[in-house]
């Protein structure tokens, strides 16, 4: 009797245990207010009465570690989704990460990072404007406004756009003597060059194009070319430009 008793205290117990349990409320933040490719990005949880967790990243990976730690490798907008679970219930949190390409240019997988550029505008021969475009480690490379040009030995990537304004578009490398309005007509990488002598490694292109995107004065340049040996190079430059456009 005293056994039945005790069991009957037990499940009452539990039932009102039960009819107490919390629902779950998933919370959660992010280390970085910028993420950039291949940035290390720590999530931290913050969800209170879950007893397990779920992460979807919004690239196809997925986590149930309580507070992970992730990296995209691919620049897009993520929308990033925790799963704060108990037995009986769920709740779901989200938040939306935009993760930027790197300020750099890329020769033979090797990346070589961007921190300063120079734009020249001046008229063309051929009745249209020149834009020069300059895009250099400003550690490395030291811009003489009064020759325009170069000092000192480091990486940079040059850009000449031939256009009457520098608006968004896809200008396309052209080959010609002549340049065409609305095209690319120099693309060119120096990597480790010596700009003091005139030495060093430069790729200037068989084919390839310039991507301008703009908002405002913010501009954004997309470059992709294959040089003479056939090696491709790659670039990626956000930047604000208020003069000479």
């Amino acid at each position: 009797m005293k056994n039945f008793k005790l069991l009957m205290i037990l499940a009452v117990a539990a039932i009102l245990f039960s009819g107490c349990a919390k629902d779950p409320l998933a919370l959660f933040s992010v280390d970085k207010d910028v993420v950039y490719v291949g940035d290390e990005v720590t999530f931290t949880n913050a969800s209170v009465d879950a007893d397990t967790y779920y992460w979807d990243f919004g690239d196809g990976k997925t986590s149930t570690e309580f507070s992970p730690k992730h990296t995209y490798e691919v620049a897009g907008t993520y929308t990033v989704y925790l799963h704060a679970n108990t037995k009986k219930n769920a709740s779901v949190a989200s938040l939306t990460i935009t993760v930027k390409k790197h300020n750099e240019f890329v020769v033979n997988n090797v990346h070589y990072p961007i921190t300063e550029f120079q734009v020249l505008r001046e008229n063309s021969v051929n009745g249209g404007m020149n834009y020069y475009l300059y895009f250099y480690n400003k550690n490395e490379l030291i811009y003489n406004p009064s020759t325009e040009w170069f000092t000192g030995r480091g990486n940079m990537l040059e850009v000449d756009l031939y256009a009457n304004s520098l608006e968004a578009g896809t200008y396309r490398y052209n080959s010609s003597v002549t340049p065409i309005l609305g095209t690319s007509d120099w693309i060119e990488a120096f990597t480790d060059y010596d700009f003091d002598t005139d030495n060093g490694s430069s790729r200037s292109p068989s084919s390839g194009a310039v991507v301008v995107t703009k908002d405002g004065n913010n501009y954004t340049f997309d470059i992709e070319f294959t040089d003479e040996n056939g090696q491709k190079v790659t670039g990626y430059v956000e930047c604000t430009i208020t003069a000479t456009v």
